[in-house]
């Protein structure tokens, strides 16, 4: 139980910190003026910057899949050009 509890007041200070650093440097308050709301604001704002982050990460994810896949659908086949055919009927190639 001890355990647990460590573990959370330290993932909420953890927490905190990532908040304070992602609040506003003019907004900012010192460490000894903070309240029990401020540091669940704090807290609070730690979580979003993890959650934002995910989002972000997946976003870019899915655009360079889509930037992948379209450039191989529109991508000719890999090899060799075909030579051009030497049918008579053929009109002559425009220059």
């Amino acid at each position: 139980m001890t355990q647990l509890l460590l573990f959370v007041l330290l993932a909420c200070v953890l927490l905190a910190a990532i908040g304070q650093t992602a609040t506003p440097r003019w907004q900012r308050l010192p460490l000894r003026r903070w309240t029990p709301v401020h540091v669940a604001d704090l807290v609070g704002r730690g979580v979003r910057v993890f959650s934002d982050a995910g989002k972000e990460r997946l976003r870019r994810q899915n655009l360079a899949r889509e930037e992948v896949e379209g450039r191989r659908s529109d991508e000719t086949p890999e090899g060799p050009a075909a030579p051009p055919s030497t049918d008579p009927g053929d009109p002559p190639p425009d220059r």
